[in-house]
């Protein structure tokens, strides 16, 4: 049942990520790695560090919470709790990422 509250959770997140980065400076379909930008990110700047691994979780976020709305449309409830769990870990680590974009810019 939990799984119902996800995609709110994930809206308000999203909402955030709008508010905390600047729009995307790679046009369409060629987003480099997340690690990439990571890695390149960590030689410059903390805030910039803390935006590509906030970004990075939410997109982990969005595939979990994605994933079990789907197996909840399936009526795999079980699978459904399963992926709502791994979405509220990245969730909880995008939140965590929030408190470093916070503290650093």
């Amino acid at each position: 049942m939990i799984w119902r509250f996800v995609p709110v959770v994930g809206a308000v997140l999203a909402l955030a990520i709008a508010a905390a980065e600047p729009a995307s400076a790679y046009p369409a379909g060629s987003k480099p790695n997340v690690a990439n930008i990571v890695q390149h990110a960590a030689r410059n700047d903390a805030c910039v560090t803390a935006r590509a691994i906030f970004r990075a979780q939410m997109n982990e976020a969005r595939f979990w919470i994605g994933a079990a709305d789907r197996l909840a449309a399936a009526g795999n409830e079980a699978l459904a709790n399963q992926a709502t769990d791994e979405a509220n870990f990245y969730l909880g680590l995008a939140k965590a990422a929030l408190n470093d974009i916070s503290a650093s810019c």
